[in-house]
């Protein structure tokens, strides 16, 4: 067993970050212990993928993995703070929003929320379309029977994320029967793939297809666009005027008034999202 503290920047919210994990995790590809602050899953490095146990804490995060070489430690490292969004110094971000009306409150109330990506960009659209206009639960289901179906075992008992190519290779008609998808939904996700594989994807995270390429797929819109520009590629100035939740917390304003307030938030629209989603999560 090789284990390392990660410090961030700063310091984090252990349950926030557990809160995000779990509302994505998927059974078999990840290991949730909420109560434990823990959460499993596979990383890939240079080496081969390997399964990697982190536990949360304010100060940090504990990595440890039972069959990782001295030679992996330092690419796991890499992998979890860019996943995890641990070297952001937020202290910049806390005093950009401090003064303003909604954010200010919500910054001093949790200073620490960190945005969360993803590892794989194929994971990050592939979920993304499976959850549109579906419950997170029916989501997690819908993304249990994905990688049950299309991924390959992994170590530790966990399945490691499908490729495009495994989806392509067997066809629009096989991934909307294994899956329970309507047509609709099963070709957005197909055509997906295919636009993946056509850019040579390797499973790195990041999306290859920039937001012109998303938006000419059929079934993609502004909302998954932009939901990807922030937690796909982990960009700290992107916004998300169409999400029904962070338009909750801002009292029910319509997308353009949101998209309009938001202005004043960048260069760290994202953490504004952040914020938003946490703060309706708590009322």
């Amino acid at each position: 067993m090789r284990s390392r503290f990660l410090k961030p920047n700063g310091s984090l919210d252990p349950e926030h970050m557990m809160r995000t994990l779990g509302i994505h995790s998927i059974p078999t590809l990840d290991i949730h212990e909420s109560a434990a602050l823990r959460h499993t899953r596979v990383i890939s490095v240079e080496s081969g993928p390997k399964a990697v146990e982190l536990e949360f804490a304010s100060d940090g995060v504990q990595l440890s993995c039972l069959e990782a070489a001295a030679s992996d430690i330092d690419q796991l490292e890499a992998a979890v703070r860019a996943w995890l969004d641990l070297d952001s110094d937020l202290a910049g971000i806390q005093a950009h929003f401090d003064l303003d009306v909604r954010l200010g409150p919500l910054i001093r109330t949790r200073p620490w929320l960190r945005m969360v990506g993803y590892l794989n960009g194929f994971e990050a659209a592939a979920t993304t379309i499976l959850g549109q206009q579906v419950s997170l639960a029916a989501g997690r289901t819908f993304g249990g029977r994905f990688v049950d179906a299309y991924g390959t075992d992994g170590p530790g008992g966990l399945r490691i994320f499908p490729t495009p190519g495994a989806v392509v290779a067997l066809g629009v008609g096989t991934l909307r029967e294994t899956i329970g998808l309507t047509n609709s939904r099963a070709a957005t996700l197909f055509l997906m793939a295919e636009k993946f594989a056509a850019k040579n994807f390797t499973g790195t995270s990041g999306i290859p297809l920039d937001r012109d390429e998303l938006l000419a797929l059929r079934g993609v819109g502004p909302w998954t666009a932009d939901y990807l520009q922030m937690r796909g590629r982990s960009d700290p100035d992107a916004f998300v005027p169409g999400d029904l939740v962070a338009r909750r917390a801002l009292e029910r304003i319509s997308e353009r008034e949101a998209a309009a307030l938001a202005r004043s938030w960048a260069p760290y629209r994202s953490y504004a999202m952040v914020h938003l989603w946490a703060s309706d999560a708590a009322s």
